[in-house]
């Protein structure tokens, strides 16, 4: 033990800063700050690291256990580091160029650093009982620390004030440990016979942070897993109504060619039903990859009115099939809206086939209302049906994805109305008919002149 006050008052200065040094990335590691925190921790463990290297004056009072913090310390000597960087410095040389051709150099520096003392933490961390193991040269502790010590000498050529790194470290048992390593690097020739190393062992941290990292790669690939099956879904979903079509327009063309007289002007007509809703499915899948590649999307002015029946020709089958009557009304003086025409399609398509669906099994007369009006600088749109309308518990999350309350529904629909309709700018919301029935209902940008 050293008995020098004045020394011991140098090995407390210095203890300090250093421990500053180690303790901010444990202050970050915690959650704090990693400049008050980590000075803050490093003035009681730099006072414990000195009351281990001092000598404790019997009237003193007892001092706390310079252990009691778990950072390793170690003391050590690189005066002959020191010593030969003065000379390359005076001699006008480079450091790392002589490191790198004269590689006795590095190899001599390296055998002549010594450690010189060690708390009661460092034992631990290396696995050993007693502290005379762990006293001598650096090269016979730490082996294979040679590419270490030349980072370190470099820092010093620099005039680095700190030095901070990872490094591994092998116990007494063969096992590693994966350490950060700081030390405040000396100032004058004198400092380099002192170091005051501190050493936090964060392999437990370190292994926290690759099962939290694989974590995330799975959480990622459960999410890309996911947005596929969202788009594949809504793929299904948009293009059903379009293919359905081209089937019942094809039944109809053939019905026509195969009467005994082919009505050939039907047939045509029905045809080019066939070949218009075929060009809508194609239009569905370009703007699901545009919408995947964000490419932007040129809103134009349309008519309300004209929309709702451009799909409503969509759901033609379902309408009939189910007797439904479609209600258009669009309030006199109501402005065209401004939006991309076929996001505005897939809005109306799935509320008509949404309202549709809601009166399966409710007696006729079956009956959509479409309405539309203005507010403000909004267009507000109502879909309302004559069916049993929408649970209380079930109105916050119809526009959730994949939530739905049909069997064989797959909950998409409505939520590619909200993604839509929030896209230009608007709202979406669900209610309930006083009479029954529910009510959907959503805003759009109003364009600068009125519908005709």
């Amino acid at each position: 033990m050293p008995a020098d006050p004045a020394g011991a008052a140098m090995r407390l200065r210095r203890a300090i800063p250093l421990l500053a040094g180690v303790t901010a990335p444990v202050g970050l590691l915690l959650g704090g700050s990693a400049t008050a925190g980590g000075w803050v921790l490093a003035a009681g463990l730099g006072l414990l690291a000195a009351t281990h290297f001092l000598p404790v004056q019997p009237s003193a009072a007892v001092a706390p256990d310079p252990n009691s913090a778990g950072i390793s310390i170690w003391i050590e000597d690189w005066a002959e580091v020191g010593g030969a960087l003065a000379a390359l410095r005076r001699a006008g040389l480079d450091v790392e160029d002589q490191l790198a051709t004269e590689p006795g150099l590095l190899h001599r520096l390296h055998h002549s650093i010594r450690i010189t003392d060690v708390n009661d933490a460092t034992l631990d961390l290396m696995g050993v009982t007693e502290k005379r193991l762990l006293l001598g040269r650096l090269v016979d502790v730490v082996p294979a620390s040679e590419q270490t010590v030349r980072s370190w000498i470099l820092a010093m050529a620099r005039g680095d004030r700190l030095y901070r790194a990872e490094s591994r470290i092998r116990r007494a048992d063969g096992s590693q440990r994966d350490c950060l390593v700081t030390a405040l690097l000396p100032r004058d020739p004198a400092g380099y016979s002192t170091i005051v190393v501190g050493v936090v062992d964060i392999t437990d941290y370190k292994a926290d942070q690759a099962r939290l990292a694989q974590v995330e790669r799975e959480l990622t690939r459960a999410a890309h897993a996911a947005t596929v099956g969202v788009v594949t879904a809504s793929i299904a979903h948009e293009v059903k109504n379009p293919l359905a079509a081209v089937v019942t327009n094809a039944d109809a063309a053939l019905r026509w060619l195969r009467r005994t007289r082919p009505e050939l002007a039907e047939a045509e007509a029905a045809i080019g039903a066939v070949v218009e809703n075929a060009l809508r499915a194609r239009d569905v899948v370009d703007r699901t990859r545009l919408l995947l590649s964000h490419a932007s999307h040129e809103p134009e002015a349309l008519d309300l009115a004209a929309a709702v029946r451009d799909a409503a020709q969509l759901l033609e089958r379902e309408l009939v099939a189910t007797g439904t009557e479609l209600v258009i009304n669009v309030n006199p003086g109501t402005p065209a809206v401004l939006a991309d025409p076929s996001r505005l399609r897939q809005i109306l398509t799935n509320l008509l086939a949404n309202a549709v669906q809601a009166m399966e099994g409710v007696p006729c007369p079956r009956q959509v209302r479409v309405q539309a009006a203005r507010k403000a600088d909004l267009v507000c749109i109502t879909v309302a049906d004559s069916g049993t309308g929408i649970g209380p518990d079930q109105l916050e999350r119809v526009f959730d994805p994949f939530f739905t309350s049909r069997e064989g529904g797959i909950g998409v629909g409505l939520a590619i109305c909200r993604a839509c309709v929030e896209a230009h700018g608007g709202r979406i919301w669900a209610s309930n008919a006083p009479g029954g029935g529910a009510v959907l209902q959503f805003t759009l940008p109003a364009a600068g002149h009125a519908a005709p």
